[in-house]
């Protein structure tokens, strides 16, 4: 199962992330980004891939191992 971490000094609230994937991210209170749920379902997989490299500051990590 992959695994989804945030960055979150990294995250400035683009929120492109959680247009993709809102099942997997969500924006807190201050606009940055929060996992859902760090352990991705292969369902939810290809979105969650999706939703980490569209985030422009790079401030999302996908772990497939």
């Amino acid at each position: 199962m992959a695994r989804v971490e945030a960055l979150h000094t990294m995250c400035v609230g683009h929120g492109l992330c959680r247009e993709v994937a809102p099942e997997v991210f969500r924006l807190d209170k201050w606009g940055c980004v929060e996992i859902v749920e760090p352990e991705v379902p292969a369902e939810l997989l290809e979105r969650a891939r999706t939703g980490v490299y569209r985030c422009p500051a790079k401030a999302l990590l996908i772990d497939e191992g």
